[in-house]
């Protein structure tokens, strides 16, 4: 039988080791729980890792098969969406949807973005969960909706299309994924949650300037001959214009100097820096954003009547001009239409022929966006709205007030009330940027042009070539009727001339020698040679004469030709030029910085400067020409008086004197001997030149006073 002792110590001392074992089941079943939890949390093994170092779009290869690009981003400030759209459209045209279906030079852009997007890789894994693409900036912009809190996430995403609408490549692009490095950023496929680190080389621009043809006018500065500056202002409210002057600058070259109309030269001069400012303003001008017009006027200002139907279409028309600061006035001809604009214009005539019309009007201030596509939905209304609140067309005068009102301008304040301050003060804390609207267009006058060149005048046949031409068509038909009367003739005069010989042969006194045999002999050799000699041309200087001048008129008829040819060409293709550009002003108006306009809206007082005082410089000039003038004189005088000097010394020695007149002499002597081989040669010698005879017996000589110097020694 147990001790009493040891039967009450036992369930005491079984006690601790149960509680032992409770605690270990109970830490084991917690082991338990927590392993099930943490098997459960776990997400499945992500397969994507298998795809990092994989090409987004393996099968795009071809640059050239991109007809289309979208870019859509988000403006976190302004809290609006943002496109830039690209496309090419079926006739092969390019154009920018989101602009208006502006015209664009996008091919070879589009081309060298396109190649920039073949071939991204996956780079590593970043996430698959889809509430950290605000983290990583790859949120989607093209959605209906944004969370609050994903504002601040959304990326830029870029698809590029082909044919048919296909889509070649679509990337959300999102931030940069380290400080440090220049081009790695998160990545994401539109229809996949994964984002990866991708290293990017995007050559991509949503600037509207650098998809377009900015070389609005297409004219270079040596092109530009005529600037015409109207300046004046108009007020759309009132309906007045504020004449200014009217400054007309010309030149008739690249390398004149420009000249202006009314400039008085005693005191002005022109301001040729300024000028020359204008004119690179002119050629360099850009433009920044553009809208559409409204239907109903023709390049020329006419109305087109296709599209003008009724009084309220033309208000419609004046209201949409007016929204930009221009006005529809009728012209002085009948059936035409002047347009006023708000800061008055310029015409750029050139070479060519070409006058380009710059209208000036309304400037406004805006961000980028604003400047290149127009403002806001709840500033369109007041800008580009067409319909009042009854849904009838605005009068001209209400679309006046209305834009001094809403529009955001520039101009001092000017229609703006304290609230229009305030916007502008914020607009320029964002970064806006002043504009203002630009109406052109372009006309051609070959008046304009230089003169077409003139046909040379052909040289006429002297009278006496006529004449011998007549006479020679008109011998074959007399000569072939009287051949043996003209043989007859020829003997008889043969016989007769004979005849005449032999009689000359013999002097009146019978005697045939005379004086000598030499003589006799010389005259027959000279008769002998005379009857070998043809005769003579009277017309072959006449003829040489005209046929010279006739070779002169065919050189130049032919160099006319092609200078005709080559001023018909231009006229045609600056005719070409002319309408080509109408038709792309026509359906426009155009944005311009506001710099650009400071430097064309030009006064008198801008294009002229006072003329500089030359007349210190000019006395000057006249003292040391004055100097110049003495030194030359005294100089001349010395020479003058050297030369006297000498004249006396040659005077003073006979000798030299008497051995030049002696040669002089003899060769006088023999002259005579040399020309008097026969009678008729010395009786018509004087006959030849007179006047050479007179100015010799007029005009004393040197050697005459040596002639008379000899003749005396002779004689003595």
């Amino acid at each position: 039988m147990p001790h009493p002792d040891q039967t009450s110590a036992s369930p005491a001392a079984a006690s601790p080791t149960r509680r032992t074992l409770a605690f270990v089941v109970v830490a084991l079943v917690c082991v338990g729980i927590t392993v099930a939890v943490e098997l459960a949390s776990r997400p499945a093994p992500i397969q994507e890792f298998g795809r990092v170092g994989e090409e987004f779009y393996p099968d795009f290869t071809d640059p050239t098969l991109a007809t289309g690009l979208e870019v859509y981003a988000f403006d976190k400030e302004e809290v609006l969406p943002q496109e830039f759209i690209v496309r090419r459209q079926p006739n092969g045209r390019w154009t920018i949807p989101s602009h208006h279906n502006y015209p664009a030079d996008a091919e070879d852009r589009l081309g060298r973005t396109a190649a920039s997007l073949i071939g991204i890789r996956r780079g590593a894994l970043v996430t698959r969960w889809p509430a950290d693409h605000a983290r990583y900036g790859v949120v989607n912009p093209r959605q209906d909706s944004l969370k609050v809190d994903e504002v601040d996430g959304v990326g830029k995403r870029i698809i590029l299309t082909g044919e048919g609408d296909s889509v070649l490549a679509d990337f959300i692009i999102g931030n940069r994924a380290d400080s440090d490095s220049t081009d790695e950023y998160y990545v994401r496929h539109p229809d996949e949650d994964e984002v990866y680190i991708a290293s990017l080389d995007i050559d991509l621009s949503t600037k509207f300037t650098d998809w377009i043809d900015t070389d609005l006018l297409d004219v270079f500065s040596s092109d530009v001959r005529r600037l015409t500056i109207n300046d004046y202002t108009f007020d759309e409210l009132q309906r007045t214009i504020t004449q200014g002057v009217t400054s007309v600058l010309s030149r008739d070259s690249a390398s004149d100097p420009w000249t202006l109309e009314g400039l008085d030269e005693s005191t002005e001069e022109v301001n040729t820096d300024a000028v020359n400012d204008a004119v690179s303003a002119i050629v360099g001008m850009e433009i920044i954003g553009v809208r559409p017009k409204l239907p109903g006027l023709t390049p020329d200002l006419k109305l087109d009547r296709n599209a003008i139907q009724s009084q309220e279409d033309v208000d419609r028309l004046q209201t949409d001009l007016m929204a930009r600061g221009f006005l529809l006035q009728p012209d002085e001809t009948p059936g035409s239409l002047k347009l006023i604009a708000r800061e008055g214009e310029l015409f750029a005539t050139t070479d060519d022929g070409l006058t380009y019309h710059l209208y000036f009007g309304r400037a406004f201030t805006g961000t980028q966006e604003e400047l290149e596509i127009g403002f806001s939905s709840k500033d369109d209304s007041a800008e580009e709205s067409d319909t009042d609140e009854d849904g009838e067309a605005g009068t001209p005068d209400d679309a006046a007030a209305d834009t001094e009102q809403n529009e955001k301008t520039d101009e001092n304040g000017d229609g703006g009330s304290d609230d229009d301050d305030e916007e502008d003060s914020d607009s320029d804390s964002q970064g806006s940027q002043p504009g203002r609207y630009l109406f052109i267009r372009v006309d051609f006058s070959e008046s304009d042009l230089e003169p077409p060149p003139e046909k040379p005048v052909e040289p006429e046949m002297p009278p006496e070539l006529k004449e011998e031409a007549e006479q020679a068509d008109d011998t074959p038909s007399d000569a072939g009727d009287d051949d043996s009367g003209s043989s007859d003739a020829e003997n008889g005069d043969s016989e007769t001339d004979a005849s005449d010989q032999t009689e000359s042969g013999t002097d009146t006194d019978g005697s045939s020698d005379t004086d000598d045999s030499s003589g006799s002999a010389d005259s027959d050799s000279q008769t002998d040679s005379e009857e070998d000699k043809p005769d003579e041309d009277p017309l072959a200087d006449l003829r040489a004469e005209y046929e010279a001048a006739k070779k002169k008129y065919e050189d130049e008829l032919s160099q006319y030709e092609s200078d005709l040819k080559a001023w018909n060409e231009k006229v045609s293709s600056s005719r070409e030029k002319a309408e080509t550009l109408s038709r792309r002003f026509a359906d426009w108006y155009y944005v311009i910085p506001g710099s650009t306009f400071d430097e064309l809206r030009l006064s008198r007082d801008d294009l002229v400067k006072p003329k500089e005082d030359d007349d210190k410089a000019d006395s000057n000039d006249a003292d040391s020409s004055d100097a110049g003038s003495g030194e030359s004189t005294s100089s001349s005088d010395e020479e003058d008086s050297q030369e006297e000097s000498s004249d006396s010394d040659e005077s003073a020695s006979p000798e030299g004197d008497t051995e030049e007149s002696s040669e002089e002499s003899s060769d006088s002597a023999s002259s005579p001997s040399d020309s008097a081989p026969t009678d008729d040669a010395a009786t018509d010698a004087p006959s030849e030149s007179p006047s050479a005879e007179a100015t010799d017996s007029d005009v004393p000589s040197s050697s005459d006073s040596s002639q008379s110097d000899s003749d005396s020694g002779s004689g003595s």
